[in-house]
């Protein structure tokens, strides 16, 4: 047999965040959040999570209406304030709701929310944090991208954690995250970087070069922001968001920014929205086509259905997939461990256990290599 050629994929969750600093739990995030409501608005948060009983897994799913409800209050606001709706009004008698208003406080809630996020969150990557809590993982990382023919790295977090992690180890030259310069953001002199994968094929190639890492963010970051005045998604770099406060910038002077992220439940519909979808379409396509070799998943709770499916594919696509696959967690208890087992099993539609050799459960600085698996020969017609 031949040997496997090492192109890895790594698949980072909420857990690795954690490992690093349990600040970035969006439990934690989300208490904290909370107790500095006050008055209505922390009552209407409260009902939303369950009342005095913190369900945070309640929470996502009520904040994803939230966010529902606030799509569809834009969309028919727009409607009835088209031609076509006066017309509508008119010819059913029907009197104007006037929604802005409603419109206005569900958007200065879901705002509070996601400025609370990213604040708290904002800050807590640092390399001296880095190098004592995650030391043996980045040793990892590095050998196996500087070794590899091609490597990816998909990650679910807001945090910056894996472009620290990257620029530290592996370097600018050799990582792509799909943005390109592309001067000033307008009135200032802070630096930006349109995301243009287009701009990115021209530069290094349809499958870039050998070396070059690719970074994707499947729920979008702290330094991604959607630009409304360009329909566009631009990159800052973080040193110039936390010296400039753009996210204050954003909401005291209302600048035509909106941080690119998604919360809440409602994640299987947002990832086909841009620039989600062009991720989570790389995502699909190398994992149906089993175009890398090792499955590195690390921290990440089973949780999300669009990502399981993307998973599920790919084990299918390959020849022995637990060669190639390793799922690090960080459970201390057999009870834990087994139940946890249990819920990928489940989560991936798994009819056969998943052999114990795919787990490791000593956390993130443990993480080993594996041989790697294959992809399937094509069927004969």
């Amino acid at each position: 047999m031949s040997e496997i050629v090492s192109r890895p994929l790594f698949l980072f969750g909420n857990g690795l965040s954690i490992a690093l600093s349990h600040e970035f739990a969006l439990r934690n995030i989300t208490e904290k959040f909370i107790k500095g409501l006050q008055g209505d608005e922390r009552a209407f948060f409260h009902e939303l999570c369950g009342k005095e009983n913190l369900n945070f897994e309640d929470f996502e799913s009520n904040f994803a209406q939230l966010e529902a409800a606030y799509s569809s209050l834009v969309k028919y606001r727009t409607f009835i304030e088209s031609e076509t709706g006066v017309f509508f009004l008119n010819k059913f008698h029907l009197t104007n709701p006037n929604l802005k208003q409603h419109e206005e406080v569900i958007k200065s809630l879901y705002d509070k929310y996601i400025f609370q996020i990213l604040s708290l969150i904002q800050g807590n990557v640092t390399k001296a944090g880095i190098a004592e809590k995650l030391n043996g993982f980045t040793t990892f990382l590095k050998s196996q991208l500087n070794e590899c023919e091609k490597g990816f790295i998909f990650t679910l977090n807001y945090d910056l954690l894996a472009e620290a992690i990257l620029l530290e180890e592996i370097g600018t030259e050799r990582i792509t995250d799909f943005c390109s310069p592309s001067g000033h953001f307008k009135g200032s002199d802070i630096s930006k970087y349109d995301f243009d994968p287009a701009m990115n094929d021209e530069k290094f190639g349809e499958d870039y070069n050998k070396e070059k890492v690719e970074l994707h963010h499947l729920h979008g970051s702290l330094s991604l922001f959607y630009d409304h005045s360009r329909n566009k998604t631009i990159k800052f770099k973080n040193d110039d968001i936390l010296t400039n406060g753009i996210y204050k910038k954003i909401e005291d002077e209302k600048w035509t920014l909106y941080p690119a992220i998604i919360t809440g439940g409602g994640k299987s519909l947002k990832v086909t929205e841009y620039p989600f979808e062009f991720y989570y379409r790389n995502l699909k396509d190398i994992s149906t086509y089993a175009k890398f070799t090792k499955f590195y998943i690390v921290g990440y709770s089973f949780r999300d259905e669009h990502i399981n499916d993307l998973i599920k594919r790919w084990i299918s696509a390959v020849v022995d997939y637990q060669n190639g696959l390793l799922i690090v967690d960080f459970k201390t208890d057999e009870l834990s461990q087994k139940n946890f087992k249990l819920l990928v099993k489940k989560s991936l539609k798994l009819l056969k256990e998943i052999p114990e050799t795919c787990f490791e459960f000593r956390g993130v600085n443990l993480i080993h290599d594996v041989i790697g698996a294959v992809k399937k020969p094509k069927k004969k017609k």
